[in-house]
């Protein structure tokens, strides 16, 4: 693409894009969930996992949960009872412990897969989510895919910086285009039959995490970085040239954001052009 769409980019954001981004190359990093897609992806794999039957994993996953007993034997669980305990388990932790702390909780959800599986669970999962005609649908924001294409015509490296599990995002990461492999995520150990376990490998992409990851993985910082939350706020603050923060409407993270020179861009407009 040849020249950005304005579309829902506020002016000075737009300006300063379109200025920076034909004048050199560089380094882009984006947040996943609410910031390059509408919603949430990285939940969607989770309940298509739950929808299916949990099939991957061992029968005794009560290490995970509060009542060991009932989850001894998971396998003994009707798919109503399964899918209502496990999303209330993951509300509790999320409560109780931080978005941090829950997240890294659903790796178990995860384990038992192989790369193949993973890729062949996201993609069903994304072709049922996939709907732009709805507010609740998971999809590529038009922008966002629209700066991509621009980015990749001027040459930029562009990443995927995300708290989702890896390989789930990088199995769609052709549809924005990105590669597989600049998709830096929550990664998990693989066991002797390279299928994934519930143990997490550090640094976890959360806050912080994040920022080390990108140390560990790309050896810079990125010139331009783009996100929606707390989650992303350190690695915004470390972009070269600017970051952009999604306002989806929490005036703390706008606030903060503000503080530190980050632009702010409002939440992309629905309904929106569809490509």
């Amino acid at each position: 693409m040849t020249h950005l769409t304005k579309n829902s980019w506020t002016d000075e954001i737009y300006d300063r894009l379109t200025t920076l981004i034909p004048s050199k190359t560089g380094i882009v990093c984006f947040d996943f969930d609410n910031t390059l897609i509408r919603n949430d992806f990285g939940e969607k794999i989770m309940d298509q996992l739950i929808k299916e039957g949990l099939q991957f994993l061992p029968k005794d996953i009560s290490l995970f949960f509060r009542d060991k007993h009932l989850w001894k034997d998971h396998s003994k669980l009707s798919f109503s009872e399964k899918e209502h305990l496990v999303w209330e388990e993951y509300a509790y932790q999320l409560k109780e412990f931080g978005i941090e702390r829950g997240y890294r909780w659903t790796s178990f959800i995860f384990q038992g897969l192989t790369k193949e599986d993973y890729y062949e669970v996201s993609r069903r999962a994304w072709a049922l989510v996939n709907q732009p005609d709805k507010e609740s649908g998971v999809f590529p924001q038009v922008e966002m895919k629209d700066l991509i294409q621009y980015l990749n015509h001027h040459n930029w490296k562009v990443f995927i910086v995300t708290a989702s599990p890896e390989p789930g995002i990088a199995a769609i990461a052709h549809h924005f285009p990105v590669f597989e492999s600049h998709v830096i995520g929550m990664r998990q150990v693989l066991d002797e039959n390279k299928k994934y376990t519930h143990e997490l490998i550090e640094p976890y992409t959360y806050g912080e995490g994040k920022v080390k990851a990108i140390e560990e993985r790309i050896g810079e910082y990125p010139d331009l970085v783009f996100g929606d939350s707390f989650n992303d706020y350190p690695m915004l603050n470390k972009a070269k040239e600017f970051g952009v923060a999604i306002d989806k409407g929490d005036p703390e993270f706008v606030k903060a954001c503000s503080s530190q020179g980050i632009l702010i861009q409002p939440y992309f407009a629905f309904p929106t052009l569809i490509k």
